[in-house]
């Protein structure tokens, strides 16, 4: 978005390409917008007055007025892809975007069955503390503390033990 931006010193100058892929249609990468409201929130008519406030089209229309249609959050809303305004703005990423999202298989997205649904995102408890200690591991490759063979290895056998406790539910 911002790189297509008014002002940008590159717009118009990239290009934009969906992740290669070698046994599959697509790669199934995407990110989504996904809002949420704790069950034990103190305020949860003021966080739901917000999440209908920023999931909107007049959100999306204050974005496009102030910022620029290049900068109006992708993904978010299937009527901002039939926004002529948005098209013309975000012509150069906008069509690949919406073909992504209309593609994904979140249930079957790779070429092995999987323990529970998602793509990059897993719907489990464990996937953001994986995420957290395969980062160390990273870190510490990065760092000089370990190679990054062992780095690797080792965060794939965390991900290995969270699949199998998985496995059969």
């Amino acid at each position: 978005g911002l790189l297509e931006g008014a002002g940008s010193p590159v717009k118009g100058k990239l290009g934009y390409a969906p992740a290669p892929v070698e046994r599959t249609k697509s790669s199934g990468w995407l990110y989504t917008w996904a809002w949420g409201i704790q069950h034990a929130s103190r305020n949860p008519d003021k966080a739901w007055k917000f999440v209908s406030w920023a999931s909107s089209k007049r959100y999306e229309q204050l974005v496009g007025d102030t910022s620029g249609w290049a900068n109006a959050p992708a993904g978010k809303r299937a009527s901002t892809y039939t926004n002529p305004e948005y098209r013309k703005e975000a012509a150069s990423f906008q069509e690949m975007t919406k073909e992504a999202i209309e593609n994904a298989r979140p249930t079957d997205p790779g070429v092995q069955p999987r323990p529970a649904p998602g793509i990059q995102f897993v719907g489990i408890p464990e996937f953001t503390d994986l995420g957290t200690k395969v980062s160390q591991q990273i870190s510490a490759a990065i760092a000089g503390r370990q190679s990054v063979d062992s780095a690797l290895r080792k965060s794939q056998q965390l991900a290995e033990q969270i699949s199998k406790e998985y496995e059969g539910r």
